[in-house]
């Protein structure tokens, strides 16, 4: 990383236009629309690279604690990172060395991962010529996010068609899991004249600290077209994958499996959700999910419609399928985005975005014994503008909420206990 002078982000006062549009049939928040920048310093065609001025900044903790984050800004993907108990970040190092067409709409953002032996990893989407095309692009950089080496195309399809909607995990093994939408087997029903639904999930993984990538696996056929995957660490064990698959009947319910690079085939889908949300088209809302120390995954969604619409919150063994009660955490119009983490100790909590006549707030609730019972919510932090999509991200055992906002700028959140 350069040495030059950090940069004071009360200094900077530069942050994005992150206006968020909801879909009226389905609340659904179709992410960061920039229309340019707010403050003077973010329009100067030569200012700095930064949290505030680029789109979609996603974090990762290091060992160390420290803060890193990667956004997009003018084509390209930049890496930073903050100074331990200071609002400030150090210069951004381009992680493409040439500028690219990349998705940064909230659902599909640059993504960004420490490995165990402190090798940064980074995906995110490039925009291709045709329809919604697009490819899973990847670079890493081995001596603390100073240089990044050439970036990789991880999909081994190259058909200008649907790559897109890129996650990207490091498990308790060190191993790289990179998942995404993929259109290959819809060209192929295409061509042949068969009906296909949706799209499907591929997957790649890495075991030499992202230097090589095995070939191209497909997890699932019949995902959702546009909604992010959520992928969760379960300790050692191979990571799950958590998105909204299209069952029949054109349901748009959610489907959970582990990413296990030696399972062949790789283990079918199990049912993770039961909304009954009918819908001809992708509400670009995908899930969000967190594996606790007993091996069960946590879950929350959105749905437009079925049985309850809203935001739900629900538990699930992945090995046995077996489900908890849903928990409707709110039917209001305008509450979006959903987050949910384990911490140990049966403390669980879920957070979410919700539009209010003055501006936008971040709800949290919690539950003290594994989701059975939850405190009542809970405002953590407003604003007065649009923003980006609340992530939520911990570091040895303390909660935070990263969010980009119109009138703050990129915002690292604390989240006490209650």
């Amino acid at each position: 990383m350069h040495t030059a002078t950090l940069l004071r982000l009360s200094a900077l006062l530069i942050s994005p236009l992150l206006a968020a549009t909801a879909h009226a049939a389905t609340h659904a928040d179709h992410g960061s629309a920039a229309s340019g920048p707010v403050l003077p310093q973010c329009q100067d065609t030569a200012a700095l690279p930064s949290p505030h001025c680029g789109r979609t900044p996603t974090p990762a903790f290091d060992a160390q604690g420290r803060l890193w984050l990667a956004f997009v800004q003018g084509g390209h993907v930049y890496v930073t990172y903050g100074a331990d108990g200071e609002n400030t970040f150090a210069p951004a190092v381009a992680v493409n060395p040439q500028a690219e067409s990349i998705y940064s709409d909230g659902e599909n953002r640059p993504k960004i991962a420490i490995t165990p032996t402190g090798t940064l990893v980074v995906s995110w989407t490039q925009k291709i010529p045709g329809a919604y095309a697009g490819d899973i692009r990847f670079a890493r950089s081995s001596d603390g996010g100073g240089r990044f080496e050439a970036p990789i195309t991880v999909n081994d399809d190259r058909a200008p068609i649907s790559h897109r909607f890129d996650s990207l995990i490091v498990d308790g093994a060190g191993r790289i899991t990179l998942a995404w939408i993929d259109k290959r087997d819809l060209a192929v029903a295409k061509q042949s004249g068969t009906d296909y639904a949706g799209a499907a999930i591929y997957t790649a993984t890495s075991t030499d600290d992202g230097a090589s990538f095995a070939p191209n696996r497909k997890l699932a056929d019949h995902s959702c077209e546009c909604c992010r995957i959520a992928l969760a660490t379960d300790g050692d064990r191979p990571p799950l994958a958590l998105w909204r698959h299209v069952f029949p009947g054109n349901l748009r319910d959610h489907a959970i499996a582990r990413l296990d690079p030696a399972a062949l085939p790789l283990a079918e889908p199990m049912r993770a959700t039961d909304d009954g949300w009918v819908i001809e088209g992708c509400p670009h809302h995908g899930p969000d999910l967190s594996v606790d120390a007993d091996g069960q995954a946590h879950m929350a969604w959105f749905a437009g419609g079925g049985k309850a619409p809203g935001l739900h919150y629900g538990r699930i063994d992945p090995t046995t399928g077996a489900r908890s009660p849903t928990r409707r955490l709110s039917h209001q119009p305008g509450a979006s985005r959903p987050q949910v983490r384990a911490l140990g100790n049966g403390r669980v909590v879920v957070a979410w975005k919700a539009l209010q006549p003055n501006g936008t707030v971040l709800l949290i609730s919690e539950s003290k014994d594994g989701g059975q019972h939850w405190s009542p919510d809970r405002t953590l932090a407003s604003t007065a503008g649009g923003s980006d999509h609340p992530l939520m991200i911990v570091r040895q055992g303390e909660l935070f909420l990263s969010w980009q906002t119109q009138a703050d700028g990129y915002r690292l959140i604390p989240v006490p206990a209650p």
